[in-house]
């Protein structure tokens, strides 16, 4: 894709502070050796048109790059936006979201972007920061926002327990992929022997509703 830049967004000396407007990641588990889709989210009273930041990640996490840039797309809420990427000096990934003909982001809340992550064999756990948020209105006032950083926990390349669907986090859709499992006998990407006796029961529904709980 080619780069578009914020050209308004740099050109505009304007600087304004968002008062309560949030960019940022929730915390995540990936495991060792795997990809997986991160959302960069944007909470936001001000109606805004284009966004800037850097996004700083740990050793051992690296976004995917297809040759030309590095895989980060477009959500719902920007979908007449284009998003170039470049990598600056420091290893962090400048990400631009922007359009030709200057168009709203749709909504208050929820992902803007997202991009394809993959942990090295090596990773353990670090934290990913967003920085240089920059969001730019209609009228070409730009909002700078507060870094943020996001909590990445890592996992052995056999998957993090409880994580029965493999998607690198224990949650509700887990109990959802144990109940097939038990069920129907289905085939699950991690290990739906969640209390480790070495036989998938009832006794593992327990088990992974107590690590939702705790």
């Amino acid at each position: 894709m080619k780069r578009v830049f914020l050209a308004m967004a740099m050109t505009v000396a304007v600087m304004a502070m968002g008062a309560r407007d949030r960019l940022y990641i929730n915390d995540f588990s990936i495991n060792a050796g795997q990809t997986k889709t991160i959302q960069v989210l944007l909470a936001n009273d001000t109606t805004y048109c284009a966004m800037q930041t850097d996004i700083v990640l740990p050793a051992g996490l690296t976004i995917e790059f297809d040759g030309d840039e590095f895989i980060v797309d477009p959500t719902s809420r920007c979908s007449n936006h284009a998003v170039s990427t470049n990598q600056l000096a420091d290893g962090a990934v400048r990400v631009f979201v922007s359009s030709q003909n200057p168009r709203a982001f749709t909504g208050s809340s929820g992902a803007i972007v997202t991009f394809s992550l993959k942990a090295a064999s090596s990773f353990t756990k670090g934290n990913i920061t967003l920085r240089n948020n920059v969001l730019v209105e209609m009228n070409g006032t730009r909002h700078v926002l507060a870094n943020s950083t996001a909590k990445v926990n890592g996992g052995s390349s056999e998957g993090i327990r409880g994580d029965v669907n493999g998607d690198g986090i224990v949650s509700g859709a887990d109990v959802t992929a144990l109940y097939n499992v038990l069920l129907d006998g289905a085939t699950v990407a991690g290990s739906a022997d969640v209390n480790g006796d070495g036989v998938v029961s009832g006794a593992d529904v327990t088990a992974l509703y107590n690590l939702l709980l705790n």
